[in-house]
């Protein structure tokens, strides 16, 4: 099988394909910026993500462990008889546990 265009035939086209590259690797880390100054050889990284991140611990703090609302709703169902629960939910959920267990 032949592939037309490499090695690249210059050093210009060695830089394009290594711009490229680092401009999808950037895209792959998500929010994380590297900004390179030109005076100096040091790089600065920001990761606006931490802001994100911050913010959705802090939530998840807030939030009961317990779901006072969803444990009333099945209360309800089972007092009535008309909780059921599928044979692939319960071996599911156990199959969950173990491997959370295990790992």
């Amino acid at each position: 099988m032949k592939i037309s265009g490499y090695p690249p035939k210059n050093l210009e086209d060695l830089k394009n394909i290594k711009e490229a590259i680092k401009k999808e690797e950037n895209l792959k880390v998500g929010s994380t910026k590297i900004k390179e100054t030109p005076s100096s050889q040091s790089e600065v990284v920001e990761v606006s993500s931490q802001k994100l991140i911050e913010s959705a611990v802090q939530k998840i703090l807030s939030m009961p462990e317990i779901r006072e609302e969803k444990v009333a709703q099945i209360k309800a169902q089972i007092q009535s008889g008309t909780y059921n629960v599928s044979n692939q939910e319960i071996a599911r959920a156990m199959i969950a546990n173990l491997l959370d267990e295990i790992a």
